[in-house]
């Protein structure tokens, strides 16, 4: 019998602004990126929700490496910033891109982008343009 199977988008629409797409513990109130439908920490059920479309710079290093198969990358492979994103409940992993790899600085205020516009990423942080 053939199985099907999707796996469920890292990502959704609110309010025309992509946001990654948790869980909530019913329980014991963890969150969770990507969703699960149990808790880690307790073992309730989970509500899906989306989480918050901007964090801050939790901790960030520098890609050197070029990956290996079966992963996909751009080709010539260039370094990148590579780092936890704080969004509040929980710290998720992202490239980071608007600064030179270099160039990044923890607390930093960074937004989710998830366009298509980088084929090999379903979503990445970059540097939030200073407010006026």
């Amino acid at each position: 019998m053939p199985v099907e199977s999707e796996a469920p988008s890292l990502t959704t629409q609110v309010d025309g602004r992509p946001h990654l797409v948790g869980a909530a513990c019913g329980g014991c109130g963890t969150h969770t990126f990507p969703a699960q439908s149990s808790c880690p920490r307790c073992g309730a059920d989970t509500t899906t929700t989306a989480l918050p479309a901007e964090g801050t710079v939790w901790s960030w290093t520098v890609q050197r490496i070029a990956v290996k198969a079966p992963y996909a990358g751009p080709q010539p492979f260039e370094p990148f910033a590579l780092g936890y994103v704080d969004l509040g409940h929980v710290k998720v992993e992202s490239p980071l891109f608007g600064h030179p790899v270099d160039g990044w600085k923890i607390g930093e205020p960074v937004t989710l982008v998830a366009d298509g516009s980088r084929p090999h990423l379903p979503f990445w942080f970059e540097a939030k343009e200073p407010s006026l």
